[in-house]
């Protein structure tokens, strides 16, 4: 990969008493090259689903994050001899962290050793965010272990809502199928009273959405209308639900919107609402003809 990758935070939209981040309306969160480069690409991507990515925005400045290269980020731990053994050490470190960016650095530089040892090291793993990370290095990999490790964990009924939205972040970026965890997904953000922690669930909705069965897709556009239209629900709530429906893109969905538009008084929801209508119109149906 190398070179460093750079994160900011878009201007945020008043709706309501809440200053909510905008979404670019015409991104398309579906589909994605399986090359090699774009492997490598997405392992930079796939940092913010993780705590490594807490471990590797040191830099703030002006309200802009700077992230490290993995390289830098262990080398801040200590860690700078980044030969195979060194980093296939590094995978026993004491921080999860580390264990992670190890994980990722050897998959990265030595890709004829790190399989074995990443998969040695996922089976004793503990901490759930350094799970999901070997998992990733290992689907750099093309190792069918750590997707198969990210669809064990999305089934699991323990984990917090926050880990499974980080699970199907994971699967998502990698272009995985992530219709297996839309039970124990439904069921976490049917628990959650966190109003950030529900608007994140509901752009995971829409990811979750392509690969589910008939009866979970429909469910998931029930419940994205339904927040859409309750106006007693938090503002990020009601915009994330009208992105998450443009983002499913079904004519369903834009007669929603439109009806929110048509219904709504706030005039800076309005135009969040158009906005995105605007960008399902320029390109519906983003599941490639699944539904």
């Amino acid at each position: 990969m190398g070179g460093d990758t750079t994160a900011s935070t878009d201007s945020g939209l008043y709706c309501g008493a809440q200053t909510v981040s905008t979404i670019n309306p015409e991104e398309d969160r579906m589909g994605y090259s399986i090359s090699v480069l774009h492997r490598r690409r997405v392992i930079a991507l796939l940092i913010f689903s993780v705590s490594v990515g807490a471990a590797l925005a040191q830099n703030v400045e002006g309200g802009n994050q700077q992230l490290q290269t993995f390289k830098e980020g262990l080398a801040s731990h200590g860690l700078t001899d980044f030969s195979a053994p060194s980093l296939i050490a590094a995978l026993s470190h004491s921080d999860p962290q580390v264990r992670t960016m190890a994980a990722m650095k050897l998959a990265e530089d030595h890709p004829g050793e790190a399989a074995p040892a990443i998969e040695s090291a996922l089976s004793r793993e503990q901490d759930l965010n350094a799970q999901i990370g070997l998992s990733q290095a290992l689907w750099a990999l093309h190792d069918d272990h750590g997707i198969a490790h990210l669809h064990a964990m999305c089934k699991d009924s323990s984990l917090s809502f926050t880990t499974l939205i980080s699970v199907v972040d994971a699967l998502g970026l990698t272009h995985s199928p992530v219709g297996i965890c839309a039970e124990t997904f439904f069921t976490a953000m049917g628990r959650s009273k966190e109003s950030g922690e529900i608007a994140m669930g509901e752009s995971r909705l829409a990811i979750i959405y392509c690969d589910s069965t008939p009866e979970q897709a429909r469910r998931i556009l029930i419940t994205l209308r339904q927040y859409l239209a309750d106006r007693k629900q938090e503002a990020q709530i009601r915009l994330e639900a009208s992105q998450a429906l443009a983002d499913i893109g079904t004519p369903e969905c834009a007669a929603a919107i439109r009806e929110a538009i048509s219904q709504e008084q706030n005039p800076d929801c309005r135009m969040f609402f158009a906005a995105t209508l605007k960008g399902l119109e320029r390109n519906p149906h983003r599941c490639g003809g699944n539904r």
